[in-house]
């Protein structure tokens, strides 16, 4: 482990023996009388051995007030707090291996999407582009995709909402929303520590200290500090390091790193309640994390190479030559001045990288949340601003040679302000309506190439070879080149505002109907001036020729002004709904039936060079949700259940394509992609058997097509420059997902108890890139994680042992053909991988 590190654990244990020596002072204070502003969780989970499967009702929050799930007319599963310390679930990727129909795919922090019901990921970054899904945090959104990609440390509640739901959130959310709740400070003294430790060197603390500090105002404070050394081999990198210094050439970003996949992350959260009296109380909130990774699901592994015998998509004779000429062109790079040659291996558990792989992000916010509490409603009151900085040193090329270097420098603000009326009591009419304020700055320092010490070298090769046509570059302009950059300033603003309402009339005690109504208002304003004065004079010339690509290695260096929308600007309104209509069978069996729809705004194209059929503004887009259901809780609640079947329709899909061009040039843009059809069947079973044994079950079976898509970028093994996707699967999007999770609870002494968990997670095959290649499916595949543990003194003291992919499956994230860089000569085939197995034990104290 690395001296950094130990110092930074050794003063989060400084930290966390503080806060138990305050937390001791603290809990001796007095309580006041009552307590204010408590959590809203599901309670008792089955997990625990309580909730749904054993009597009582499952409470969620999902419609700003506490609800029995049972009655709440929408698909909706819900996750408590503790059912997630159970299974230590500390992050998204975990939790969305739990909530089938939910869809994550993470690049890097700033390469994240979700997607629900088939339909919300994109496939890189769109600085200009809405999220589909909406995630909140304590009610306030989370404007860009990684402010998601939080430790779930003291949860409260997570509940997934399927379909629009811009009657019940103020930011928009066009297919669905995450709703996360944190734990709340309670007048109740409490304190709880943990720690983990695994293998690849994984060790996670955490803290969390709660209780009053006076009559009337209270605490809790959680810090935690989780690392992991890196799983993956990045068997290139050291190896060209030690030929650069050989050799005596310049490579700015040569690294001995040996493994990839590392993670460090830590930060603090803070509660104060303020209970002023019975009627108002303020809830000040704010969080600091810090993490640090590489690669994390960036990396590129080689699993088939093409060549005789299967050439893959390189179907004709002049494909195949190419191949074959570009193979011998990396094979003898050296000769023509690159550092070390390469030749290409099948090895799907190696990192094909040279360079440097480091990000770091930042992600921070403060809240304030004010609830005044009238006589027939409650006002509500969300002030938050927040803070999410990425900076990802990465390499971009795909292979070991120093091609080209990459990193978005991100700096993105948000301030939003959320002022809400809730109806109080259970009269004939329960309501809610809203205003809602956002505005949103980001500035993205993109350093789109730094070139490398092989870039001439390669194309020299190249040409030499025949792989491509063109004229050898002058070696004198390598040390000129190498680390010079080609930058992109992206800027844009975001203003939105909304009106929302959703109201319920019960017309008896058995039959409701729902509806709501939003208006919302968005104004998008953007560009991204380009910086070529980095690059050397003689290359300059060619660079910025208007309209032309510079014959650099065919890198595709559009510098032309007139080529990228220096300035983009749209503003949009919309008016969008919901009703819903329920019948109560029995008092413990709902049936529904819900239309709503949702509005996504329009986007801009600010990462890409603006050419023809490409739209500096990219249009809005529609979802019409059409589902019917049904919830019941049987045998005194022993078994409960939750199953609906949805219709959806999107029009105008807004995703990202990353496309490369005949001459080798990278074009990487956002596009309505078409018009989009998902339909299928959701459920959530939670079953009591006895003796301690629980079972849940969760699944989705989901179809989800292209309906309308005649053109739209080609996958790379097609040669025509547009293709037709209608009638093709959707991206990302798994025609089966479960869960299965049974579960034993066993006393082995007066006061203490024997537990264990298995959780199943399955997924169908799926297209990985929004091109729909073929060379992109993922194939059908399963975790196993396992668990068991013994709870001292009623709990007091839990110890467990776990396995996370007990199996070790070599699960795929995603698959793709590999071109030798800079060209489209595709001579592979490369996936990136899921974690190995991860086992451990995880000791927790609670007092």
């Amino acid at each position: 482990m690395k001296k950094s590190t130990l110092r930074h654990h050794a003063a989060t244990a400084a930290l966390l023996t503080g806060l138990a020596t305050a937390g001791g002072v603290f809990a001796a204070d007095s309580a006041p009388a009552a307590a204010a502003l408590a959590s809203p969780a599901p309670v008792g989970d089955p997990a625990q051995g309580g909730g749904a499967a054993s009597g009582q009702d499952v409470v969620v929050t999902v419609r700003h007030r506490a609800e029995v799930l049972l009655n709440v007319p929408e698909s909706v599963q819900a996750i408590s707090g503790k059912t997630l310390e159970v299974k230590n679930t500390i992050s998204l990727a975990d939790i969305v291996a739990q909530t089938p129909g939910v869809f994550d795919q993470i690049g890097n922090p700033r390469n994240t999407s979700i997607a629900i019901r088939g339909v919300g990921v994109t496939s890189s970054a769109g600085d200009g582009l809405d999220n589909m899904v909406g995630v909140y945090f304590d009610g306030v959104y989370q404007g860009r995709p990684g402010m998601a990609l939080q430790d779930l440390i003291d949860i409260n509640s997570f509940e997934v909402l399927r379909g629009p739901q811009g009657t019940l959130f103020g930011r928009n959310s066009e297919v669905g929303a995450l709703n996360i709740t944190t734990q709340n400070p309670s007048f109740t003294p409490s304190q709880q520590f943990e720690a983990s430790f695994g293998n690849y060197d994984f060790v996670q603390a955490k803290a969390i200290i709660g209780g009053p500090i006076t009559s009337n105002i209270a605490f809790r404070t959680v810090v935690f500090d989780t690392y992991s050394n890196g799983w993956l081999q990045n068997g290139y990198a050291p190896g060209f390091a030690a030929a650069a210094g050989r050799e005596g050439i310049y490579a700015p970003t040569a690294t001995d790193q040996d493994k990839l996949n590392s993670q460090s992350r830590y930060g603090i959260r803070q509660k104060f309640l303020i209970d002023v009296n019975d009627r108002f109380n303020l809830l000040i909130a704010g969080d600091w994390e810090e993490e640090n990774d590489s690669a994390l699901a960036g990396s590129t592994e080689i699993t088939q190479l093409y060549g005789p015998g299967d050439w893959g998509p390189n179907t004709t004779a002049a494909q195949q030559a190419k191949v074959t000429n570009a193979l011998l062109a990396v094979e003898n790079i050296r000769n023509f001045g690159g550092v070390q040659n390469w030749t290409p291996r099948v090895n799907p558990t190696t990192d094909i990288g040279n360079s440097l792989e480091a990000l770091h992000t930042t992600n921070a916010g403060v809240s304030v949340t004010a609830n005044y509490k009238f006589d027939w409603a409650t006002l509500t009151s969300i002030s938050a601003w927040r803070y999410w900085s990425f900076l990802p040193p990465q390499d971009s090329d795909g292979s070991p040679l120093d091609i080209y270097y990459n990193a978005a420098i991100s700096k993105n603000q948000q301030w939003s302000e959320e002022l809400r009326l809730t109806s109080n009591g259970d009269g004939k009419f329960d309501w809610q309506t809203g205003v809602y304020l956002y505005y949103n700055d980001l500035q993205d320092h993109y350093i789109v190439h730094q070139f490398g010490a092989d870039v001439i070298p390669l194309y020299n090769a190249l040409v030499h070879y025949g792989a491509v046509a063109g004229t050898p570059i002058s070696t004198a302009l390598i040390p000129q080149l190498t680390g010079s950059q080609v930058i992109e300033n992206t800027t844009v603003q975001d203003e939105n505002a909304a009106f929302y309402g959703q109201g319920t009339y019960h017309f008896t005690d058995q039959l409701s109907l729902t509806g709501g109504a939003r208006f919302t208002y968005d104004h998008k304003y953007g560009g991204i001036p380009i910086d070529l004065a980095n690059l050397p004079t003689a290359v300059q010339g060619a660079a910025v020729t208007a309209g032309a690509t510079s014959t650099l290695a065919n890198y595709g260096v559009n510098g032309a002004t007139s080529g990228y929308p220096l300035h983009a600007e749209v503003t949009n309104d919309n008016v969008s709904g919901m009703a819903s209509l329920s019948y109560k069978v029995t008092p413990n069996t709902l049936l529904y039936f819900t239309y709503s729809n949702g509005y996504q705004a329009a986007a801009l194209n600010v990462n890409a060079v603006v050419k023809a059929g490409i739209p500096a503004v990219v249009q809005p887009s529609y979802t019409n949700n059409y589902e019917g259901g049904v919830k019941a809780a049987l045998f005194d609640h022993r078994l409960t259940f939750s199953v609906d079947g949805f219709y959806e329709t999107l029009d105008g899909y807004q995703t990202t394509y990353t496309q490369v061009l005949p001459s080798g040039a990278t074009l990487r843009y956002v596009a309505n992609a078409g018009n989009v059809r998902s339909a299928g069947v959701e459920w959530d079973i939670n079953a009591a058997l006895g003796y301690g044994v629980r079972l849940t079950f969760d699944g989705a079976y989901n179809d989800a097509i292209f309906t309308y898509a005649p053109s739209v970028a080609p996958p790379p093994e097609v040669t025509t420059p547009s293709y037709n996707a209608t009638g093709h699967a959707a991206p990302d999007a798994p025609k089966l997902t479960l869960s299965l999770t049974p579960a034993w609870d066993h006393p082995i002494g007066a006061h203490e108890d024997f537990y264990t968990y298995a959780q199943y997670s399955y997924s169908s095959s799926f297209y990985s890139a929004t091109n729909l290649s073929a060379y992109s499916v993922v194939p059908a595949q399963y975790t196993l994680n396992l668990r068991a543990g013994v709870r001292l003194q009623d709990g007091r003291y839990d110890i467990s042992l776990y396995a996370n992919n007990a199996t070790n499956q070599r699960n795929i994230l995603s698959t793709a053909l590999l071109a030798i860089p800079t060209t489209s000569i595709y001579y592979a085939k490369s996936q990136s991988l899921a974690p190995p197995a991860m086992y451990g034990i995880t000791l927790r104290a609670k007092f």
